[in-house]
C-alpha cells in the first residue's frame, strides 16, 4: 500500500516572478513623461531582506520573493540636473550563488 499525505506534491506556481524579467531598468526624467519607463508592479510585492545604504537615495537592496524564495538585486540611481532630475532604477534576478555573495556580505 503507497504511503499518502495531505501534503501537495509541489509548491503552487509563483505569481510574482514570471512577471519579472531577469534583468529589468525603468527612467524617468522631468519634464518626459511621455518617456518614462517603470519597474513592474509587482517589485513592490518582493521584500527587502538587506538594504546596504539605508539612508541614500541611490539604493542598492537585496529582495526576496515571499512566494518562491528567488533573490533579486535592486538598484536606484538619479542625476540632478537644473532643469529636471533623472532617475533610473534596475532589477536583476540571482543565481543561489550570487545571493549567498550578498547574504554573507555586508558591504557587496
Amino acid at each position: 500500500m503507497p504511503h499518502t499525505t495531505n501534503m501537495p506534491d509541489r509548491l503552487p506556481p509563483c505569481t510574482i516572478c514570471p512577471t519579472l524579467a531577469d534583468q529589468a531598468r525603468a527612467a524617468q526624467k522631468f519634464g518626459w513623461e511621455e518617456h518614462n519607463t517603470h519597474l513592474p508592479a509587482a517589485v513592490g510585492r518582493l521584500k527587502v531582506v538587506n538594504d546596504y545604504r539605508p539612508y541614500s537615495s541611490r539604493k542598492l537592496q537585496l529582495r526576496r520573493c515571499p512566494e518562491c524564495g528567488t533573490y533579486y538585486l535592486y538598484r536606484s540611481d538619479y542625476e540632478y540636473l537644473v532643469n529636471g532630475s533623472e532617475d533610473e532604477e534596475y532589477l536583476t534576478r540571482l543565481t543561489d550563488e550570487q545571493a549567498a555573495e550578498y547574504l554573507n556580505s555586508n558591504e557587496p
